[in-house]
């Protein structure tokens, strides 16, 4: 027999015996595994420090990072064996939990940074892993009402109430969008507020308590720049 058939036959018999690549298709083993994974994951976060009552700006963005910084080494070493399964296999279990995952973080920026823009971005993408879910879809909806502040909404506001009050019916704002000075033992500060025009509103607060409110508090550039 030629040399060169023995050869071609000798390739062929090796590629034929070599073991079988991961699989492509879902399956229970892999994911069983993940989701055991995942439970870690979970009892992680149900250990983490709850949220302070009433907790300050300052407070939430410290305490929401601490947690997170406890859970990081795990959850992105889960993270990386969750996008790898998917990848191979489009399993809609994993893809649900990469949905998850998104809508926590989106929550982060919702909740907790008011950062509407990044939880939308986070809310999107967790909606293209899961396209009927729709908790995801109200929750894009509630962060686009939260990019701007309505008169129709501001014109609520009145003086006297509290924080939570307004935080209940605006929101925060983001936090570089606060301002505070303390005067004669007194924590006088102000919450701006983006508005569809560009411009800003904002409230004004005397040891948490509002005594003040301006709708044009800012004008748009453009207006602002006609002056």
């Amino acid at each position: 027999m030629p040399r060169a058939l023995l050869l071609t036959l000798a390739i062929l018999t090796a590629c034929t015996s070599l073991p079988p690549g991961p699989p492509t298709e879902p399956n229970d083993r892999e994911w069983n595994l993940l989701a055991a994974d995942y439970a870690w994951i979970e009892s992680l976060r149900k250990a983490q420090v709850p949220m302070p009552p009433n907790a300050s700006r300052k407070q939430m963005i410290e305490t929401t990072l601490a947690n997170l910084e406890k859970i990081r080494p795990s959850l992105d070493a889960f993270n990386v064996k969750l996008s790898e399964y998917y990848g191979r296999t489009r399993d809609p279990r994993a893809a649900q939990v990469m949905a998850r995952e998104k809508v926590i973080v989106g929550d982060y920026y919702y909740g907790v940074l008011s950062r509407y823009e990044g939880a939308l971005q986070e809310y999107r993408a967790a909606l293209a892993f899961d396209p009927n879910n729709t908790d995801i879809q109200k929750r894009i909806a509630l962060a686009e009402s939260r990019r701007t502040v309505p008169m129709s909404t501001f014109v609520t506001v009145k003086n006297g109430m509290k924080e939570d009050d307004v935080r209940s019916l605006v929101g925060l704002p983001r936090e570089d969008w606060i301002k505070q000075v303390v005067q004669n033992n007194r924590v006088y500060s102000v919450w701006i507020y983006p508005k569809e025009d560009g411009g800003a509103s904002a409230i004004y607060f005397d040891n948490g308590v509002v005594y003040h409110t301006n709708w044009n508090a800012a004008a748009p550039p453009a207006a602002a720049s006609t002056k």
